[in-house]
């Protein structure tokens, strides 16, 4: 149970860095002169679309290992 939640805690803990520094990272970016709005746009829905892209890859592994489980 204590494992569980240290793991969960770490996740957590990680998961909120990468979020700040994709934060930082599109602010960055939003305030670089020289580079047009729509350009800005463009590279934040492409990242925005590989986010999520990867969050799904995962999730239907966990789903996947979590079923496998289920048939033994």
């Amino acid at each position: 149970m204590i494992l569980k939640v240290g793991y969960t805690l770490m996740l957590g803990a990680g998961l909120l860095l990468l979020g700040y520094g994709g934060y930082s990272l599109a602010k960055l970016l939003w305030r670089l002169p020289g580079i047009p709005p729509f350009l800005r746009w463009v590279v934040l829905a492409g990242a925005a679309g590989f986010i999520l892209t990867l969050v799904g890859l995962i999730w239907e592994r966990v789903k996947e290992v979590r079923g496998a489980g289920d048939h033994d």
